[in-house]
């Protein structure tokens, strides 16, 4: 199943939706349940121009999303997404959970796998609403939004962002506050993801990809960070993709930064450090929990990456 559309405005095109798929939308609030599957998402509109929303869906077959931008307008769209729901226990397919900042001539295809539950929290604004809430004119952020070029970024998932959203979904069913928590929540969300840039660089941009090129790609991130304690085989996924070695790492580093073992043990460790400040596992668990051969092994490659030892963490209580 294949659905198309513009990101340009959004409730215009859940009103798509609604005819298409014999669904419920009353302006705010879009659902169907039928032989499809479920979806239901609450979006809002603001000043004709920002719009932010939470969508969950669980389909029965598989579905791909192909954005297919028509309008002129420069816009910037955040989509946050998420395997289950945001109020879902921590599991290991949480470092699937991932943010992809994008503007509106970049193409892209998101494949929604069926049976699996999904959720996303979108921002979509116009770039000069951006001055409402800052004032920088050099930060990464702004230069980023300010390229007018086709451009995608990807980060996996941050705590302090996953910790907004969760605000967010607790009053998905509070109709008195949810639309301006919604709008305070969204504009959080930019200003923490402006203040990672500052201080992280975004450095995970792609210009001008062609949709087929990054599709292939962001499936094959998915695949190598679905078990942590499988390293990848560079070799068996080249045949799998009908591509040799070379081309293989060429695509994904021009996506990812970073060949794929690289990118791969990155994430492990940061899953490890997101696994620390919001667990109560202690450290050699959570080296188990992620193929690490011990404690000392964790610990070494930990450092290596983040420049400190996972016991230098600071805890959540």
């Amino acid at each position: 199943m294949i659905v198309k559309g513009d990101e340009s405005d959004p409730l215009l095109f859940f009103k798509h939706l609604a005819e298409k798929f014999n669904g419920q939308w009353n302006g705010e609030d879009f659902s169907f349940d039928n032989e499809f599957g479920k979806l239901k998402s609450t979006t809002f509109g603001y000043m004709n121009s920002l719009y932010i929303g939470i969508t969950e869906l669980e389909l029965t077959e598989e579905m791909t999303f192909e954005h297919d931008p028509i309008s002129d307008r420069q816009f910037v769209s955040i989509r946050i997404g998420k395997i289950g729901d945001f109020k879902s226990e921590q599991s290991q397919i949480q470092q699937k959970d991932s943010i992809y900042i994008y503007n509106n001539l970049q193409k892209f295809k998101i494949v929604y796998p069926p049976n699996t539950k999904m959720s996303w929290f979108f921002i979509r604004f116009p770039k000069d609403l951006y001055d409402l809430i800052g004032t920088d004119k050099s930060s990464d952020f702004y230069q980023l939004i300010s390229n007018p070029k086709p451009w995608f970024y990807y980060s996996p998932m941050l705590l302090e962002i996953e910790l907004l959203i969760n605000e967010v979904y607790d009053v998905l069913e509070d109709l008195t506050i949810r639309r301006g928590l919604f709008l305070a929540k969204g504009i959080e969300t930019i200003t923490k993801l402006r203040a990672h840039g500052i201080t992280n660089k975004l450095n995970n941009v792609v210009y001008d990809i062609h949709p087929d090129d990054l599709e292939v790609m962001l499936q094959l991130k998915d695949e190598i960070l679905a078990d942590f304690t499988k390293m990848p085989n560079v070799m068996a996924l080249s045949e799998a993709k009908g591509m040799s070695k070379s081309k293989l790492q060429r695509g994904f580093k021009s996506v990812f930064k970073m060949p794929i073992l690289q990118f791969f043990n990155h994430q492990r460790v940061l899953e490890g450090q997101r696994r620390i400040k919001s667990t109560n596992h202690d450290f050699t668990q959570i080296a188990i929990e992620l193929g690490y051969t011990d404690l000392s092994h964790f610990s070494r490659v930990y450092k290596q990456f983040l420049g400190k030892r996972p016991s230098e963490e600071v805890r959540s209580t």
